[in-house]
């Protein structure tokens, strides 16, 4: 576990800061075209880590002395082979990999009972639409809804399709196409909202842009709140939402921030014979933020290990 002496386990702090997370390898991404997404990687640049793993599209290269060697992220033994090659607290940079890379690898990461931390990198402010009325983002189109590589579910739903929890981001076209593409049933919705948002603002935009969803058979009223920024209120939400559903069959939909998506790929792993992960798996917009206003610190081992899951030391 990490040594921490705030009592929660979600920081914000100064990209200077992160030497006292005590990282020994970091995993990130250069597919991603924002100027945050390096933000992580040159604050750790002056840090003398023990690796670096340059995660791409669909293999990772991990930086050793000699030749680096390459592991396919969709092959399990790949990803236990490569997880068992970094030492020490492992970082995953959130900001710079897309959904599809970061979480099979903390699946794996976690049931190898090694040490996580992920970082994210905020955004200044996303690129705006002001084209779109009641839409002021434009961040995506997107690929088709699959399951996130290592969460699909086969067989288990029983009866009806069981409830569905979306959380929700700006993009309320995302939401209307698993609608559209997906069996779920509006009177079984719970949506998770970024309640406070990044920006005073952004809960506002995220209403607005997904209302037309809200406004069928009282969807409102069964709307959880969790700050944008944390994983671990994400994670609670989910955990109210299918307590009162009665804890059957949830989908779960992380169309929302990242933070908000890690806690939807931990409640999934901690529930994984009752949960699956459905992902539209967007194509995101070219410079789709500015800037960056500070690093967050997810000690995602910490959280666990009081939610009695058992990790090693390491």
């Amino acid at each position: 576990m990490i040594p921490l002496t705030e009592p929660s386990f979600t920081h914000r702090i100064a990209a200077t800061e992160l030497s006292r997370f005590q990282i020994n390898s970091l995993i990130y991404g250069d597919s991603i075209s924002e100027d945050r997404a390096k933000t992580v990687r040159d604050a750790l640049g002056a840090f003398d880590l023990h690796q670096r793993c340059l995660a791409l599209s669909d293999d990772a290269i991990i930086s050793e002395a000699g030749d680096p060697a390459r592991y396919n992220l969709y092959e399990a033994d790949d990803l236990r082979q490569l997880v068992r090659q970094l030492s020490g607290v492992i970082a995953i940079d959130l900001t710079s990999l897309e959904h599809r890379v970061w979480a099979p690898l903390v699946r794996t990461i976690l049931l190898e009972r090694r040490t996580l931390i992920a970082l994210y990198a905020e955004p200044n402010d996303y690129q705006r639409d002001d084209n779109e009325a009641g839409a002021p983002y434009d961040l995506s189109s997107t690929k088709g809804i699959e399951p996130l590589p290592g969460f699909a579910r086969i067989g288990l739903r029983k009866g009806d399709q069981g409830a569905f929890a979306p959380l929700l981001g700006f993009e309320g076209a995302r939401l209307k196409h698993i609608f559209d593409q997906e069996d779920v049933d509006a009177r079984q919705t719970s949506p998770v909202v970024g309640i406070p948002g990044f920006r005073l603002e952004y809960s506002t935009h995220s209403y607005i842009a997904n209302r037309d969803v809200l406004d069928t058979d009282r969807m409102e009223d069964r709307v959880e709140l969790a700050s944008a920024s944390c994983p671990f209120e994400a994670f609670d939400a989910l955990s109210r939402i299918h307590g009162r559903t009665g804890n059957g069959y949830l989908r779960i939909a992380p169309i929302g921030t990242k933070p908000h998506a890690l806690g939807a790929v931990l409640y999934a792993i901690l529930n994984e014979d009752q949960v699956e992960l459905i992902y539209d798996h967007p194509v995101r917009r070219e410079s789709r933020t500015e800037g960056s206003r500070g690093i967050y610190v997810y000690d995602v081992s910490g959280f666990l290990q009081q939610r009695m899951w058992p990790l090693d030391e390491s």
